[in-house]
């Protein structure tokens, strides 16, 4: 009974997150039908187990158990990188740094979706508790956008008084990997001590892909994440940090 209504209770929230977010949102992000997918199986799931699982010859039961303990295991191994995410993104850089390098997010036409943002916020709360630091601005232009991810930042950050001889343009790349090698070559000397602002749940795999690329001296600088992205979000990252692990990128 437990796992029935759990399965059509947890199958039924992730349909609603996923038409929320395609009406919210949209769905330039692919990841985003996992949502879909997810909820479609766990109501068959809740389904099966009802109907079909009930009178079922014990060998059937003895393989949803097994399967529900391959489940349970994922779910704790989840738990743990995800977590590891959120203390990652918590933590306060040290002040005074060479640079801060800024990932791109979305831009929709010439205006910054909310995540993207946020980090430009968090950006110009450092630069202007430091004055001597300069910042990379990074993220190439996309379908759907009128400017560079880097064009959009940099309005914001000059319309808040952020001198322009202090900002770097790196305005090609179009993921994370790019956008640190990219500003790599901008700076020229991985001694440089840098900061990379991103949101919270990107923080870890950023700097580990930084690390990997031969920065020295790298902290990263979480800004908040919109609310009801943070689902997605970190679903997305924590499967992306897995991928990248055992393909050897961080």
């Amino acid at each position: 009974m437990i796992v029935w209504i759990a399965s059509i209770l947890l199958g039924i929230a992730c349909i609603f997150y996923f038409i929320g977010y395609a009406i919210w949102v949209g769905l330039q992000n692919s990841f985003t039908f996992v949502w879909a997918g997810l909820g479609v199986f766990l109501l068959l799931f809740g389904l099966a187990h009802k109907y079909v699982l009930t009178g079922a010859p014990r060998w059937m039961k003895r393989i949803e158990q097994a399967f529900l303990g391959i489940v349970l295991i994922g779910v704790v191994g989840f738990g743990i990188i995800l977590g590891i995410l959120i203390r990652e993104g918590k933590r306060t850089p040290s002040e005074k740094a060479d640079y801060l390098i800024v990932l791109g997010a979305h831009v929709y036409g010439e205006r910054m979706s909310a995540n993207l943002g946020y980090r430009v916020q968090t950006a110009f709360q450092y630069l202007k508790k430091n004055p001597e630091t300069k910042v990379i601005l990074s993220g190439g232009q996309g379908p759907g956008e009128d400017i560079s991810e880097a064009e959009a930042m940099r309005r914001y950050l000059e319309g808040k008084g952020i001198a322009a001889d202090r900002i770097l343009l790196e305005d090609t790349s179009v993921n994370t990997e790019e956008n640190i090698q990219n500003s790599a070559e901008l700076i020229g000397d991985m001694e440089k001590s840098v900061v990379i602002v991103s949101n919270d749940f990107h923080i870890f795999r950023a700097k580990r892909i930084a690390k990997k690329q031969g920065f020295r001296k790298v902290e990263g600088l979480g800004s908040k994440t919109h609310l009801y992205t943070a689902p997605n979000a970190y679903a997305r990252e924590v499967i992306a940090v897995i991928k990248y692990r055992i393909c050897g990128q961080i």
